[in-house]
């Protein structure tokens, strides 16, 4: 458990170490209203920042903006946020009132909101995790939040739908009916959509800054590859308690897996998502104090891992990976025999094999739809059923990948 914990650290150290995002040209707008061009990371925020990062120029240090110094900032073709002192609801449990009604609990908060349409009707909205808000202004008017609450109660669901009401009392397109507006749900595509028609109901221009919404792929690869593995074992040969080491030499053998890779839909498609069921094998033999010893070893394995890549060019990218390799493999009657004597002559004695988990880094570089990459594993008992013994695997591998499967989702 102790080296699982370590090599986690390692891969997460590492990832997070070399993961770098790139710097994109933008702008802010400080507290003191002065505009400035700069390099802004580009974090693509699932969540509404708090602070982000920029550069005045490429050899500039990096700086922090945050809602106390910047007014505005916004990423060429990518993304805009105003610094809003708000008021918001602000509850992912809402209360519910005597009445049954969904009660919203009302805080001023300043925050960056992210701009999605600007217009005589402006769109903006806040994620922070489970929670979601939509909020409007109208020529550049106070920002107020567009109220949608749910609940349940004994198991109904109880709504607080009293957008509707404001799209209506403030915010009615001319061709808008009760029912229309029945229809628009709380979310970023009914409503865009409806402050698109407002605005150009009303003849003006609309610019729409909400980002292209970017999905997950996922991808199938086939990892032939050669391993380089050995063991050391450490057992009881005698009926004296006698402890033996056996080291069975360093071989080579054929690995192939069947890697599933999800990429996240954030930070650029850098990172993914990997579950590789693995088969591998070992064998081989060694001189004993009574007797040759044999081992052979044949399993399925099915390591979880993260990966992160490096674009290189179009189509060239590095990539850094961690894997941790639970015990449960599916073993194809895998035994380490050797002998043992407690009388005269010598016998053969033959455990079965149960695996420990174990955990691997690795680095490689892919091209189109091919990839090589070199891995190391950490040692892995394979007599963990045997608590004063152990066989400590080893293994270095080279793998191959072609992936034959690249789907994105819908």
């Amino acid at each position: 458990m102790k080296t699982l914990t370590t090599i986690f650290l390692l891969i997460t150290f590492a990832l997070t170490s070399f993961g770098q995002l790139e710097f994109e040209k933008g702008y802010l707008v400080t507290s003191d209203h002065q505009r400035k061009d700069c390099l802004i990371k580009n974090e693509e925020w699932k969540n509404n920042p708090t602070e982000f990062t920029y550069k005045l120029n490429e050899s500039a240090t990096p700086v922090t903006g945050d809602l106390k110094s910047v007014q505005e900032f916004g990423i060429t073709n990518a993304c805009k946020y105003v610094n809003a002192n708000v008021k918001i609801d602000l509850q992912t449990k809402p209360a519910v009132g005597e009445k049954n009604e969904v009660i919203p609990v009302w805080s001023r908060e300043r925050l960056f909101l992210k701009v999605l349409l600007e217009g005589k009707a402006k769109l903006y909205s806040y994620d922070a995790g489970k929670l979601k808000r939509f909020f409007y202004s109208l020529n550049d008017t106070a920002i107020i939040q567009l109220t949608y609450l749910e609940a349940y109660v004994n198991s109904n669901l109880i709504k607080n739908t009293s957008y509707q009401q404001q799209l209506w009392g403030n915010v009615k397109a001319p061709m808008a009916t009760m029912t229309s507006i029945k229809a628009i749900g709380y979310n970023e595509k009914d409503i865009t959509a409806y402050f698109k028609e407002y605005n150009s109901s009303f003849g003006g221009s609309t610019t729409e800054l909400a980002q292209t919404k970017r999905k997950s792929y996922f991808n199938l690869k086939l990892a032939p590859g050669l391993n380089s593995s050995g063991v050391e074992m450490n057992t009881v040969v005698n009926s004296s308690n006698l402890q033996e080491k056996i080291n069975f030499d360093n071989q080579l053998s054929f690995r192939i897996g069947l890697e599933a890779e999800l990429i996240l839909p954030f930070n650029k498609y850098h990172w993914g998502i990997l579950f590789e069921p693995t088969y591998q094998s070992y064998s081989g033999e060694a001189t004993g104090t009574y007797g040759p010893s044999t081992i052979d070893y044949q399993a399925i394995e099915f390591p979880i891992g993260l990966r992160y890549y490096f674009p290189i060019s179009e189509n060239t990218r590095v990539f850094l990976n961690g894997f941790v390799i639970p015990g449960f493999v599916i073993d194809m009657n895998s035994s380490i025999s050797y002998y043992f004597k407690d009388a005269n002559p010598a016998k053969q004695k033959s455990v079965d094999i149960e695996s420990a988990s174990s955990a691997s880094l690795g680095a490689g570089v892919e091209y189109k739809r091919f990839s090589l990459e070199t891995r190391y594993y950490t040692t892995r008992n394979l007599l963990d059923n045997h608590p004063s013994e152990y066989a400590d695997y080893s293994r270095f591998s080279v793998v191959l990948g072609y992936k034959f499967v690249k789907m994105k989702f819908k």
